[in-house]
């Protein structure tokens, strides 16, 4: 498995879904600041290949959320890759204002970094490193850009949304630093998630299905031969499925499980842990590197 495959794997599935794990906590008592650190497990193939942590900070009407992961053990001596992303902002009736996302990821000791600005009006603002140019890609125009959100606070919508009683049936404009895309939500339903000794949840929870519609930003030549859906790349990468339900009786609702498929072999990542923490300061948005693993 090399570098970018396994990069390419996880990050459809990790992100946006992952990113966003906790924020479905939001909505119970938005009034009420609250922080919760959930833990998850990602399997790549049948293969546990990384964990990941995801904190929500939630005070008044402004969140912060981020999530940690990093390869680890022999696969992450061999291929060496951590991300570390964060994002703040505002809660308004019609739904997240982002205010500033950071994205920190190293590969084989290489930096991929994104810092996105909102300026409140619909504007935003990237700084990329490297730039999109080094990697080939198309540039996305600024009249692409205007009302986009970050993909975490994308999620923010959707699952504040779903609380609300909608269901999490919704498109979100998102563009990320690199690649302009909508996310299509599809509302599936209740379904059964089996127990799993990989998992703390098993029980009945809501299943939505996200899909990406590409719109600028990707690589002039793709690299189709990853996902199984043949010709186009990136573009053609399969949709994520997302189980959501509370971990505890009367707890709030929880991202439990994910899928995606991949060339590699199914993509599956369990909730290992849902801890709330009594404390109740949020937290600003971190930009240094994560710690080395």
């Amino acid at each position: 498995m090399s570098a970018p495959n396994l990069r390419r794997a996880i990050a459809p599935a990790l992100m946006p879904a992952l990113l966003a794990a906790g924020l479905a906590v939001t909505a119970p008592r938005a009034a009420q600041a609250q922080r919760w650190t959930l833990t998850y497990r990602v399997h790549v193939g049948g293969v546990a290949v990384l964990d990941a942590r995801a904190e929500l900070a939630l005070t008044g009407d402004r969140y912060s959320v981020g999530v940690d992961a990093a390869t680890d053990g022999f696969l992450g001596r061999m291929f060496p890759w951590e991300t570390r992303s964060r994002s703040v902002g505002m809660i308004r009736p019609d739904g997240p204002a982002p205010l500033r996302h950071t994205q920190v990821s190293t590969l084989r000791g290489s930096p991929r970094n994104v810092t996105l600005e909102y300026d409140g009006r619909g504007s935003v603002r990237a700084e990329v490193t490297p730039p999109p140019q080094d990697d080939d890609r198309e540039p996305v125009p600024d009249s692409l850009l205007r009302g986009t959100q970050d993909p975490l606070s994308g999620v923010v919508g959707v699952l504040l949304a779903g609380l609300r009683g909608e269901g999490c049936q919704r498109t979100v404009p998102v563009y990320d630093g690199r690649r302009r895309y909508d996310m299509l939500f599809v509302d599936e339903g209740m379904r059964l998630v089996g127990a799993s000794r990989n998992s703390v949840f098993a029980g009945t929870a809501r299943q939505c299905r996200v899909s990406y519609t590409p719109i600028a930003g990707y690589n002039r030549k793709p690299d189709s031969s990853f996902w199984r859906r043949g010709g186009g790349g990136e573009e053609q990468r399969p949709p994520v499925d997302v189980w959501i339900a509370p971990v505890t009786p009367g707890g709030p609702p929880l991202p439990v499980r994910l899928e995606a498929d991949s060339g590699l072999g199914s993509v599956v990542i369990h909730l290992t842990g849902a801890t709330k923490d009594p404390q109740t300061a949020e937290r600003p948005a971190v930009e240094t590197p994560a710690p080395k693993r």
